[in-house]
């Protein structure tokens, strides 16, 4: 019996992708394929490179409990500078660099390549110029992370063979036509945009919210013509899609969902045999 397991993106919500990682440790089910985007893109290759949803847990609290943690671990652990970080594409484009992002959050003993990773992993990101989804199933995990991740404006995606590559979301934001399997399991942390509470939401979360609109109406289109077996929400609508430093906040918000995926995981391996 192989399970399947996508996971989607949804920014700083895709954290909320360890907890479901840990439900299946929990019971001791390991899926025998991940596809992912953006976020779903990173915690995927990190598990399917051989960590169990604790080892992520605790890389993520370690990572991001407050801003001086994570400047240590870019600056010191990483000896990343501000060049590295930062991508210039014009004079009014200042921009993330996604594949430095990606070494940045993945640890280095994870394997390099997608094609020798323990689980099968694939890795959605949308070729901008041909406007097509490009699925990469073989070759550089950073650089295929680097460009899932990629936000149009704000993080700036690898060219790969010449062309422009961005946020796979923008194609497939909870890629589970892409598994093949006896159980399809499904993680959707597209949610809506969090409710604006000050006078004027700031750049990215305006730009990212716009995002996560448009994957909301692709995943509900996706799923009402192939639905999955298992399709799991949790709830974060009340988490913004750049709080990566709420992550204790994340996870806790994630519980109720993790404990749905355990309960839909039992009884379907079971109906199964």
């Amino acid at each position: 019996m192989k399970i399947g397991l996508a996971l989607g993106g949804g920014g700083a919500r895709g954290l909320a992708h360890i907890p479901m990682l840990e439900a299946f440790d929990e019971l001791g089910l390991k899926p025998a394929m991940i596809a992912g985007c953006s976020m779903g893109a990173l915690v995927g290759a990190a598990y399917a490179g051989g960590m169990s949803g604790r080892d992520l847990r605790e890389h993520a609290l370690q990572l991001l409990s407050n801003r001086v943690s994570l400047a240590r671990h870019v600056f010191g652990a990483k000896q990343a500078r501000l060049g590295d970080i930062f991508s210039l594409k014009g004079l009014m484009s200042l921009q993330l660099d996604g594949q430095k992002l990606a070494d940045i959050m993945l640890p280095d003993h994870l394997p390099q390549k997608i094609e020798d990773h323990p689980i099968t992993l694939k890795i959605i990101a949308t070729n901008y110029e041909r406007m097509e989804e490009v699925v990469f199933e073989r070759g550089s995990v950073l650089e295929a992370v680097g460009a899932s991740i990629a936000i149009p404006g704000l993080i700036a995606g690898p060219r790969i063979n010449g062309e422009i590559h961005m946020d796979g979301g923008v194609k497939n934001p909870v890629p589970f036509n892409h598994i093949a399997a006896d159980i399809v399991v499904a993680i959707d942390v597209t949610g809506r945009p969090k409710p604006i509470l000050k006078a004027h939401p700031s750049n990215l979360e305006l730009a990212v919210g716009s995002l996560l609109i448009m994957f909301h109406e692709l995943a509900d289109l996706r799923r009402a013509q192939n639905p999955p077996h298992i399709y799991i929400e949790p709830d974060l609508n009340h988490v913004g899609s750049g709080d990566y430093f709420k992550v204790r906040e994340i996870f806790e918000a994630s519980a109720p969902a993790k404990e749905r995926l355990k309960r839909a995981l039992d009884l379907k391996v079971k109906a199964i045999g």
